[in-house]
């Protein structure tokens, strides 16, 4: 039987060299994934009540909106049939793609839990995203009964054959929840490089409620905030996948948006990255 030659040195491994590594690879992220999911389902409870006070403001919203139409056809280019779809939509997207994270790395960076992901074998960025998948899917997957209840509720103002669902549309929600990720990974980093952030997380949560479009459409602001909205990153979380999905965008609008959205995502993780560099230098292991 013939033997098999070693790969020379400074040589890549060929595909089939490499599979087991990439295998080992798989299984471990997933068994990483699998204790975030365990525990994400043992708080379903608390999942529920966070899930309630989100979407109860953001049902209210298109009665108020209907009322406030007052027998007119459309209030700044809205028709009643899309300020309806637009909340309901925008609330289900928030639930794929707002990311919290930063709370959490802030919390195990100033209780000095963080110290022991230095030395385990897998990547920081890629646990905290783990987590948050697993939290997403959760959250999404207990709030599918809430919003098939508000859809039928709102049935009599939505007009399913004016809503776009290209694949413009999932891509934008895709992007959408990496730059949520990305950002509050990021967010979340510079508690290596300051004792308290909590005041700059609320913070954070103030624009990002005008400029992601949870007050109200962007399309109803002045051209001044419109044109802030449109080099900011909130847009690029769940207005422009809602903007899409009510065909409010031209293709070339869309590709500009998308466009966006990759340029968001690189630069928080080049943001993330510094902010990694200069911050494992600073540790010193607050609350050990």
């Amino acid at each position: 039987m013939a033997a098999t030659a070693p790969v020379a040195p400074g040589r890549m491994a060929s595909p089939a060299a490499r599979r087991p590594f990439l295998v080992r690879g798989a299984r471990k992220w997933w068994r990483i994934f699998s204790v975030f999911a365990q525990d994400a389902l043992a708080y379903r409870a608390v999942a529920v009540i966070w899930i309630l006070t989100d979407a109860i403001p953001a049902l209210v919203m298109p009665l108020i909106w209907l009322a406030a139409f007052n027998g007119r056809a459309e209030i700044a280019g809205f028709a009643p049939s899309q300020i309806t779809a637009y909340y309901l939509v925008l609330l289900f997207i928030t639930n794929l793609v707002q990311c919290h994270q930063m709370w959490e790395m802030a919390q195990d960076i100033k209780e000095g839990r963080f110290s022991s992901y230095l030395i385990r074998p897998f990547s920081y960025g890629t646990m905290n995203y783990l987590s948050f998948l697993a939290w997403r899917i959760m959250r999404t997957a207990l709030f599918l009964p809430i919003f098939a209840v508000a859809v039928y509720l709102f049935r009599g103002n939505l007009q399913w054959q004016d809503y776009y669902l290209g694949w413009p549309f999932f891509a934008s929600v895709a992007l959408g929840h990496l730059v949520s990720f990305f950002i509050s990974y990021a967010m979340g980093l510079l508690a290596l490089h300051f004792v308290e952030t909590r005041s700059l997380f609320n913070f954070w949560y103030m624009p990002l409620l005008v400029f992601s479009g949870q007050v109200a459409p962007l399309a109803m602001f002045p051209p001044t905030v419109q044109r802030i909205a449109e080099v900011l990153p909130f847009r690029y979380t769940v207005a422009l996948p809602t903007e899409i999905f009510l065909g409010r965008l031209s293709p070339s609008q869309m590709q500009q948006g998308l466009l966006w959205q990759l340029a968001w995502i690189g630069i928080a993780y080049v943001i993330g990255w510094l902010l990694w560099r200069t911050g494992v230098k600073r540790f010193t292991g607050v609350g050990l």
